[in-house]
């Protein structure tokens, strides 16, 4: 009986070793090619800069792409924009959980909800955080972006990245984050930005779900 037990774990070790092998070996290459030289920095009375980024910061995430601007419409109103994109096996970073990210540098998060958003003919939910720090107050929205669609949820993130390796798709994933210092109470602007720009994330990230 003992000798039963021990073949059967190590049949199921070898399954496990050589299913592991597979799912590495075999990942498909992405031929997605990502090129954003030219997003936009002005689009309909909003003018963006690109913002100097952290070196460490970079080197720490390890994107494939990265792009990061502070954007001002003609009421002055400041909307910052972030995302990155990683080509999965062949580039070993991922994107960081706002959940951890955001307390880790200092911000404190108030309030967590859900808002919706079009992208061409559909909506998604995507995450968003009131963050506070010194007496200010900002909304932060965000989301990744996988081969199974969009989410806010970290689990659900990494169930998606999962199944795409159990399924030998493309593993590659981005994230955004767009962060509004306006008034809270008021997300005309957010709004605003958000329409013009998320389809320009789309369209330069090249996704195809």
């Amino acid at each position: 009986m003992v000798k039963k037990t021990f073949v059967i774990f190590l049949l199921v070790q070898i399954l496990v070793f050589l299913f592991g092998f597979a799912i590495k070996r075999f990942q498909p290459d992405v031929s997605n090619v990502v090129n954003i030289d030219d997003f936009p920095l002005e689009k309909d009375g909003w003018i963006g800069a690109r913002d100097d980024l952290i070196p460490e910061m970079v080197e720490m995430l390890n994107p494939s792409v990265i792009f990061s601007a502070t954007y001002t419409n003609r009421e002055g109103v400041p909307v910052h924009l972030f995302f990155d994109y990683f080509r999965g096996q062949s580039n070993p970073g991922g994107p960081h959980s706002p959940r951890n990210c955001v307390p880790g540098s200092g911000w404190t998060i108030l309030e967590e909800t859900e808002r919706e958003i079009k992208i061409d003919n559909r909506f998604i939910e995507i995450g968003s955080f009131n963050i506070n720090r010194g007496g200010s107050t900002m909304i932060m929205d965000f989301w990744y972006i996988t081969r199974y669609g969009e989410t806010a949820n970290d689990y659900i993130f990494k169930l998606y990245s999962m199944i795409s390796s159990l399924t030998f798709k493309p593993n590659d994933v981005a994230f955004v984050r767009i962060i509004y210092n306006g008034d809270e109470e008021d997300l005309r602007f957010l709004d605003e930005f958000e329409n013009l720009f998320v389809e320009e994330i789309y369209r330069h990230l090249n996704f195809e779900l």
